[in-house]
């Protein structure tokens, strides 16, 4: 049997599928050399592409733990256009996934907080794939919120950050369409979601990704859960209804966790809609039960949303208070943030940067 380090067995209990070690470690106190920042980007990208998979409390505190260590190098001042852009951009990102964290733990308010730095630090790196994700992430905030006039701007000054035939783009127009999905204007959720797609076929395969959560690019799974969150938001369950029962399957062949859940409830909420109650419970279940090792708000706020409509058509059933009391023992329970270690990450001290392995 390999030999098994405190380190690599605190990951295996934890489940954690983030990387260790942003910082190479260093003894010399220089500026980090372009490797280390490729080191750093990679690291970040790592931690990206394993957020779905990863439960949200261990990025949170992986976060905790670097994301300070980055700022230090930043504040410590002295370096180079290049490495300066660079360091914004390392920050950005950070700040981008820790605002996620809080937005995904129910903490709005903290979410809305490091939404602002991500984007300050993305305009400094001149991200602008970052400024149009951390835009779209702001619209959904207020669209939430019910300040829907601002939601829309929010969505259409993504779009406007990036090319018209980018990830960030198509993104862009799906989130447009699920505001005025909230909105009621049934020609332009339509129209968006059109635009959406048809950037989506101009894509190419780097561009596309995987499904699930990215920054950069956008899988033509990711867009069909949007698609059909936007025509649910409308009312149009039969639109919302063709792009679940198209990704359902393809999703649960390509594991992405939370894209899976919330196509289910989307698609339950079409199924109550058209009367099969029992699937429309059954779907609800399964999204819970794909989702137990990794509760987060965003199913939660979604699953109560359902209940909600299932109350209003059909009563109170079994299966409906089943999934009810299954939703009481998630943590955390929706708009109440995991706040152990803070409401945010400790801000650098003054000293020069802190290397950690």
């Amino acid at each position: 049997m390999d030999e098994i380090n405190r380190r690599r067995l605190l990951g295996l209990a934890a489940g954690a599928a983030a990387p260790y070690g942003l910082f190479v470690a260093r003894d010399d106190g220089v500026i980090p050399p372009e490797d280390a920042l490729d080191h750093i980007d990679t690291r970040i990208g790592q931690i990206t592409a394993a957020y779905e998979r990863t439960p949200i409390e261990v990025t949170a505190v992986y976060l905790r733990r670097h994301l300070p260590v980055v700022r230090a190098a930043l504040a410590d001042g002295g370096h180079r256009a290049v490495v300066e852009r660079r360091l914004h951009r390392a920050v950005g990102r950070l700040c981008a996934l820790w605002a996620t964290t809080r937005h995904d733990l129910g903490d709005d308010p903290g979410a809305a907080k490091a939404y602002l730095d991500a984007f300050e630090h993305a305009g400094q790196a001149q991200d602008r794939s970052l400024q149009a994700w951390v835009r779209l992430w702001q619209s959904s905030l207020a669209r939430k919120g019910g300040r829907l006039d601002t939601a829309l701007q929010l969505a259409r000054d993504a779009a406007a950050q990036v090319g018209d035939h980018s990830p960030a783009a198509a993104r862009a127009a799906a989130i447009e369409a699920r505001v005025l999905g909230a909105m009621g204007e049934r020609a332009g959720v339509h129209l968006a979601i059109n635009r959406a797609w048809h950037i989506e076929g101009l894509l190419t395969r780097e561009q596309k990704g995987a499904p699930g959560f990215s920054i950069d690019t956008l899988n033509a799974l990711t867009l069909a859960e949007l698609s059909s969150a936007a025509y649910i938001e409308l009312g149009q369950t039969d639109a919302a209804r063709v792009y679940t029962e198209a990704s359902i399957r393809q999703l649960d062949l390509v594991g992405a966790t939370g894209l899976q859940s919330m196509a289910r409830i989307a698609a339950a909420t079409a199924e109550l809609h058209h009367g099969d109650v029992d699937r429309a419970e059954t779907l609800v279940t399964e999204s819970l039960d794909i989702s137990a090792r990794r509760p987060n708000a965003v199913v939660s706020r979604r699953t109560h949303r359902f209940l909600a409509e299932a109350h209003r058509r059909v009563g109170r059933r079994p299966a409906t208070e089943a999934i009810a009391a299954r939703l009481d023992t998630w943590r955390p329970p929706v708009g109440q943030a995991d706040r152990r270690h803070g409401a945010d990450p400790p801000a650098p001290k003054a000293t020069g940067p802190r290397r950690t392995g």
